[in-house]
Order: structure tokens, then sequence, then C-alpha cells
């Protein structure tokens, strides 16, 4: 029977994924340090574009968690919304996807 992934073990291999971005972009950014003493043109050139596109991707990553934040959040009010609105319908398409669930496990069992 194959697990259901919940909201705490989301909640970790999100934090495990910024973590591995944001160690990538440290290690990017202690690169671009290291060849600071370097004088040469292309290597100043590189560096230069390295800084820029390093800049972005901390911009768009922190945008992207706050977009992703606004439309979790949006999502829970309307859902929110929508059972307190309708109670009774909510009961009862719970009720019928137990007994699917049910009458699937079942039948697998026999």
């Amino acid at each position: 029977m194959e697990s259901v992934l919940d909201s705490t073990t989301a909640h970790s291999v999100g934090e495990y994924a910024n973590g591995q971005i944001d160690h990538f972009l440290d290690d990017v950014d202690e690169l671009t340090k290291a060849l600071k003493n370097v004088d040469t043109p292309d290597i100043a050139r590189v560096r230069a574009k390295v800084k820029i596109a390093l800049a972005a991707a901390k911009s768009a990553l922190s945008d992207t968690a706050g977009q992703l934040r606004t439309q979790a959040q949006h999502a829970g009010r309307r859902t929110d919304d929508f059972v307190r609105d309708n109670p009774w319908q909510v009961v009862g398409v719970a009720a019928a996807v137990g007994l699917a669930v049910g009458a699937l496990v079942s039948r697998i069992r026999s």
C-alpha cells in the first residue's frame, strides 16, 4: 500500500530543498569571493555575471516562497469558507469517499 505524503513530510522536504539551494548559492558566493584576487579581464567579466545571476536567483527564491505561501493561505481560506457554507455537502462527499475506499480495501483483501 502506498504511503500518503502528509503536510509534515512535505514541509520537511521543502525545507531540505531550500537548504540545499541556499547551500549551493552560498558556495557560488564563496567561489566568486575566492576569484576576487584574480585580475584577468575574462575572470572579472565572469565574476560580474555570476554575482548578477546569484542576486537574481536569491531574489527569485524568496519571491517564489512568498508566492507559494500566499497561494496556500488563499486556498486554505477558500476551503474553510466552502466547508462552513456547505457542511452537509462536505459530510456527504466524505461519506461517499469513505465508502468507496472501504469497498476497494475489502475487494483487495478478499
